[in-house]
């Protein structure tokens, strides 16, 4: 193979991982645990959640000068030219909207349940039955203890577990039930990243259940909200924070309608130094489809974000569950379509190109 149709084909690959880069370091993704069958050690049947990956959310990436390649520059397949053409039109029409106001449409959207632990049947007893794992989130807060059950068409007589750290192995609880139904009481010290491990003992015989878990001493707080105001097409949203650490937060919030109708989730970023701040998120007028009433927050996020390589991100937690903003006249907010910035609008183009479309 000729040097030059070897830089064809990493050219390409390279291009397919780009492309997908732009979607999800540009738009917002759901930040939710999906569950997955992992294997251990042991070869005993498991059932581990683990967070999809943070995006960002206000487009602040840096900037790679996009150009529209040249059709002699990239050799593009008509397989992968196809695939381009599908991420472009799903790029095109997210840019209908501001990334930091996207709406929900769908009642089985992932954003409705940002903290969800899957549930999965796993093989026990040589593969003659199933049972699973059944907690009612994945990311759990200090001092919340850890409840979980065992859910299995055979009978659970008695139960031992263990809680373990993940990355150095060791053991940071345990504990043990009579019955299908577990807990263990909370201590600051755990690490974010554990592994319950629940050693099983049904009506004919013994098999052991593990699940990936993740554990947060909150180092903030949703504390309140402020009155929502309007601004051009967007309406602001001032909440309360109180930071125990300095560093770049993240907060998401879900917009709902009294009647329970989800409209959007709302995002922004700011850095704040320890102690009280206000964090602003605001929704567009795109997503209200001229709907009056009233409206209220939900499903509230916070997190402190990575800031060095190798540091974990962080959490906190809101104090507050729903957030009533009361009835709010969607005519006060100007009609003002989004307009995409130039980076979104170079990498469209870069998108349409490798798709054989300009």
């Amino acid at each position: 193979m000729k040097p030059t149709k070897v830089f064809v084909i990493v050219l390409s690959v390279s291009v397919v991982g780009l492309a997908a880069w732009f979607l999800l370091a540009e738009r917002p993704s759901p930040n939710v645990a999906v569950a997955s069958a992992t294997p251990i050690k042991e070869g005993v049947a498991t059932a581990a959640s683990t967070p999809a990956l943070s995006t960002n959310q206000n487009r602040d990436t840096p900037s790679l000068a996009i150009q529209s390649p040249k059709r002699e520059d990239v050799v593009v397949s008509e397989k992968m030219a196809v695939q381009f053409s599908r991420i472009a039109q799903t790029f095109e029409s997210e840019l209908d909207f501001p990334p930091y106001s996207q709406p929900i449409l769908d009642s089985s959207s992932p954003y409705l349940t940002p903290n969800h632990f899957s549930v999965v049947e796993m093989p026990v007893l040589d593969g003659t039955d199933s049972a699973a794992l059944v907690m009612d989130k994945y990311r759990y807060f200090f001092p919340e203890p850890l409840s979980f059950k065992v859910k299995s068409g055979l009978a659970v007589q008695s139960m031992t577990f263990s809680l373990i750290d993940t990355e150095t192995r060791t053991v940071v609880a345990t504990g043990s039930s009579e019955n299908h139904l577990g807990e263990i009481p909370a201590k600051e010290s755990w690490p974010a990243n554990v592994r319950l491990r629940v050693l099983v003992q049904f009506d004919r015989g013994e098999d052991v259940l593990t699940a990936d878990i993740n554990y947060q001493t909150p180092v903030a707080f949703v504390v309140g909200a402020q009155p929502a105001y309007v601004n051009g097409a967007d309406w602001m949203i001032p909440l309360e924070i109180e930071a125990k650490e300095a560093g770049l937060y993240r907060l998401r919030a879900n917009l709902y309608r009294s009647d329970g109708a989800p409209v959007a989730v709302l995002t922004n970023k700011q850095r704040l130094s320890s102690g009280d701040s206000v964090m602003e998120v605001k929704a567009h007028q795109s997503v209200f489809g001229g709907v009056q009433g009233d409206y209220q927050l939900r499903d509230i996020q916070l997190e402190r974000m990575s800031g060095v390589p190798g540091e974990e991100t962080r959490y906190g937690v809101s104090n507050i569950s729903v957030i009533e903003l009361g009835e709010f006249d969607v005519n006060d907010l100007s009609i003002e379509p989004y307009v995409p910035s130039e980076q979104e609008q170079q990498q469209l183009l870069f998108l349409k190109s490798l798709a054989g479309e300009v």
